[in-house]
């Protein structure tokens, strides 16, 4: 009986140490999937390893378009992430200028950058 009670005591133990050694690492804080202006819309043909990203304010107007020569994978967050990144800086771009941007790479920009 006694060795029993020392196994309980040293699992409960053991959970203790792994539960707040868990809490003790802080999270980065990351940017937001969903943007809180504007919205992106990818393109992509069924063949092919090209897409086409536009970006739009919020009254539906295009702002900004780049075709891209290699395929996002839009169920990650990190690319949603870096979409958004882009969207805000063309929504201050637009905000400026009222311009649409020309000769620009934006998007390959955010995603070639380590």
């Amino acid at each position: 009986m006694n060795i029993s009670v020392n196994v309980r005591s040293a699992f409960v133990a053991l959970l203790l140490v792994a539960s707040l050694a868990g809490q003790a690492q802080p999270r980065k804080a990351k940017a937001p999937i969903v943007s809180r202006e504007g919205s992106w819309v990818i393109e992509m043909p069924a063949r092919g390893r090209q897409c086409v990203v536009r970006f739009y304010t919020d009254q539906s107007q295009l702002i900004y378009e780049e075709r891209l020569t290699r395929r996002l994978n839009i169920n990650r967050a990190k690319t949603k992430r870096n979409l958004n990144a882009v969207l805000e800086k063309t929504l201050l771009a637009w905000n400026k200028t009222h311009q649409f941007p020309a000769d620009r790479q934006l998007v390959a920009g955010q995603f070639d950058r380590k």
